[in-house]
């Protein structure tokens, strides 16, 4: 059973068991290739389906680091993100936003070659199921103010707790430089939704077994974030390895159990409906009240609570479990989105973005 998890060798022997006592049957699910465990007749009375992920195997050789300059070659995405290929990037004066993250890309590849790990420089047309150690993409943000600066970083939507200690430790690095500050919540919904990372509704993303962060580097609207995007990429790519370096030296490559995305159910408001928050609490600001019966897609979670996209709104807020009911998947159609079985064929958000909005994708399922 060699490259098997811990949690992988429980799963084979547990469900060998229930097999040979005729208590379930298992399929293949057509959707996501997970493993379906369904209880079989007068087998386990009252219990539900389970999803049972496959066991992952772990990557061999040196780190692997892929690094996307966020607007690179967008005229050559496939068919299905064709609504992105006029998505250059953001752009003031003489700077562009696609040559910042280039020479960022750059200067970031020298330094992972450098250390003896593996880059790979990848386009915005990502191959298939990519799998690398880490996944960095990288952008730059468009203002409406002129004063508002400053970095943020995301993982992905129900991001795996891999992805999550990745995007902690290049926060951590970003936030220990003095000359920088941090677009407090200013993460966005296209940010966690974007199109590289999101193999729930696209063919050219990467795998989601790996731990992947997109990174909004400062404002090309603002002059000091503008100043130093555009003629200090080392300094960026510095910063990025620091935050790389930490991620790298408290991981065991051989454990891969954090590296499975968050499972999380379809959930709608209960009978007496639900009040979105801002925060996990019940002291932090309420949002809006979703009516009962509404469908609400849980994206994180902590403790009793769940953080969830609400349609209506474009954005996300947060619930408590007790005030949800578990549902059906409803398999929205994303906005701009052709009717289609299987995956997405178009992307959502890059039509509703300011012309220079740098990171592009959309809610996902």
């Amino acid at each position: 059973m060699g490259g098997l998890s811990r949690t992988g060798v429980r799963v084979l022997v547990l469900g060998a068991v229930l097999i040979a006592a005729g208590l379930v049957t298992i399929r293949l699910s057509a959707e996501n290739g997970s493993v379906v465990v369904e209880t079989s007749a007068g087998g386990l009375a009252g219990s539900s389906a389970v999803t049972v992920q496959p066991a992952i195997q772990p990557l061999t050789g040196p780190w692997v680091v892929a690094v996307q300059p966020g607007h690179w070659q967008v005229a050559e995405l496939p068919d299905e993100l064709y609504r992105l290929r006029t998505s250059t990037g953001a752009e003031y004066g003489s700077v562009r936003e696609v040559d910042v993250n280039r020479a960022v890309a750059d200067a970031l590849i020298e330094r992972i070659r450098a250390k003896g790990w593996t880059p790979i420089l990848v386009p915005a047309t990502v191959s298939p199921e990519l799998r690398a150690d880490a996944f960095i993409a990288l952008h730059a943000d468009w203002g409406d103010r002129p004063d508002r600066r400053g970095w943020k970083l995301a993982p992905a939507w129900r991001a795996s707790e891999a992805s999550r200690k990745l995007a902690q430790a290049l926060s951590q690095s970003f936030g220990a430089e003095p000359g920088l500050v941090e677009d407090s919540d200013g993460v966005t919904v296209n940010m966690r939704g974007y199109f590289a990372f999101n193999s729930r509704r696209f063919v050219h993303a990467s795998s989601p077994y790996t731990p992947a962060v997109l990174i909004e580097m400062g404002f090309i609207t603002n002059a000091v974030d503008r100043k130093l995007l555009a003629n200090r990429p080392d300094y960026y790519a510095d910063i990025i390895m620091r935050g790389l370096d930490a991620y790298f030296g408290t991981r065991p490559r051989s454990e891969t159990d954090d590296l499975q995305p968050l499972i999380l159910p379809w959930v709608a408001a209960g009978a007496g409906g639900a009040i979105v928050h801002l925060r996990p609490s019940l002291d932090s600001a309420s949002m809006w009240r979703i009516e009962a019966g509404q469908v609400l897609m849980p994206v994180d979670v902590s403790g009793d609570w769940y953080e969830v996209f609400v349609r209506r709104h474009y954005a996300t807020g947060w619930v408590k479990k007790s005030d949800t009911v578990q549902t059906e998947d409803p398999h929205w159609p994303m906005p701009g989105e052709k009717p289609a079985g299987g995956r997405a064929a178009a992307a959502d958000g890059a039509a509703s973005a300011s012309p220079g909005s740098a990171s592009d994708g959309g809610a996902g399922r």
